[in-house]
């Protein structure tokens, strides 16, 4: 059972190492007109490089004063079969987990990524390339998601695949390095759904995966390993597969597996998904649970684990998004008190297309054991 008392360290080491995963933000699903996530997006389950469609949709329908949502505001054309774009984020970030010396301070770039996509044919290629987010260079540590001191991967390609598909609608095989369609997906990786299931800063693993999209639902079938080249992200291998149907335009559910064995474990993740966008009141519910059982080489009798979170997202007026997220992470389901509960408060405004302004609100309650306070502020431009 992994020790709290080093959680606000960790939680520290991940803020200052975030290369905001390239990962949608699934609050606009529903909300902002569309249903499916690759409507917005190239990749078959959303998140990464934007396409024309939402580009566009960036900068008329979800910025508050609007904007060219296109490559460099408009001023650049290319042609059909490139798509490029950037991402650029600065952040500060205030936490104080009760220590006599006071709260600890940072400010710092978290993220200046490149992304391409080319196409030939059926086939593409998707490729990002870009600098750690660090507030310090110290090869005095090794990161636990990296293997390898800091210094030694400054530059990091966190995500590139081939994928074969005909269109939007239809079946697409996908190969290379990138996260599982799993879960909702957000944002943040500091989550418990995402740092404690295998989806966590740098975590991402080498995987086969196939898939097919329905108009009114998705499967998503993925075969992974860990990273063989940079020996960087996760150690485990396994399988993972995520179905979601949706209901008239304005709900999601969806049941996923993990399948994951690593160095004297293995886990069986059984979780699901579900939301609802209520359109008179501008505010979306959205919830996912995992339930895990984990086989210890060592240990004769598997031992389970709950993950789950919950909460809702408002949008009042164009371009504003607050959400409230509640977790809980029952650590082992036969041990009490070995739970940790989180809240979590995020408020993004799009005031212009390309920009974002983000500040978070976090407060981490180990049982037993002092809260993290967190304060986090970013901005946020892409190309």
């Amino acid at each position: 059972m992994r020790a709290r008392v080093t959680m606000a360290a960790a939680l520290l080491c991940a803020l200052i190492a975030w290369p905001r995963a390239a990962r949608a933000y699934p609050q606009w699903q529903f909300s902002s007109g569309v249903s499916r996530c690759d409507q917005c997006h190239y990749a078959p389950a959303g998140g990464g490089l934007l396409n024309a469609f939402g580009r566009d949709a960036a900068g008329e329908d979800l910025s508050t004063f609007g904007g060219n949502g296109a490559l460099l505001h408009g001023a650049a054309r290319l042609p059909s079969w490139l798509a490029l774009g950037a991402e650029l984020r600065g952040a500060f970030v205030a936490q104080d987990v009760g220590d006599v010396k006071g709260p600890t301070y940072a400010v710092f770039p978290m993220q200046a990524d490149a992304e391409a996509r080319a196409t030939y044919g059926l086939l593409s290629f998707y490729g990002v390339l870009g600098f750690r987010g660090s507030v310090r260079n110290d090869d005095t540590a090794v990161p636990t998601q990296n293997y390898q001191p800091i210094s030694a991967s400054t530059l990091i390609s966190r995500e590139h695949y081939l994928t074969l598909r005909a269109g939007a609608i239809g079946g697409y095989i996908r190969v290379g390095r990138f996260f599982a369609p799993f879960g909702l997906r957000m944002a943040e990786h500091i989550l418990y759904v995402r740092s404690d299931l295998g989806f966590g800063t740098m975590e991402e693993t080498y995987n086969l995966s196939t898939g097919y999209v329905f108009e009114r639902s998705e499967l998503h079938l993925t075969a992974f390993v860990p990273d063989f080249v940079r020996q960087m992200g996760s150690r485990e291998s396994g399988l993972t597969a995520y179905y979601e149907r949706r209901f008239a335009d304005m709900a999601a559910l969806a049941a996923q597996l993990r399948v994951a064995s690593g160095p004297g474990m293995t886990r069986t993740i059984y979780g699901g998904v579900g939301k609802v966008w209520i359109e008179p009141l501008r505010t979306m519910l959205l919830a996912e649970a995992d339930f895990v059982r984990r086989d210890v080489d060592t240990i004769p009798a598997p031992s389970y684990q709950f993950v789950g979170v919950g909460g809702l997202s408002f949008q009042p007026v164009k371009g504003l998004v607050g959400t409230v997220l509640q977790e809980r992470d029952q650590v082992d389901l036969s041990v009490s008190g070995a739970t940790y509960n989180a809240t979590t408060g995020l408020l993004s405004w799009f005031p212009y297309a390309h920009f974002e302004l983000q500040a978070m609100g976090r407060v981490q309650l180990p049982a037993g054991g002092q809260p993290a306070k967190t304060f986090f502020v970013q901005v946020h431009y892409f190309l």
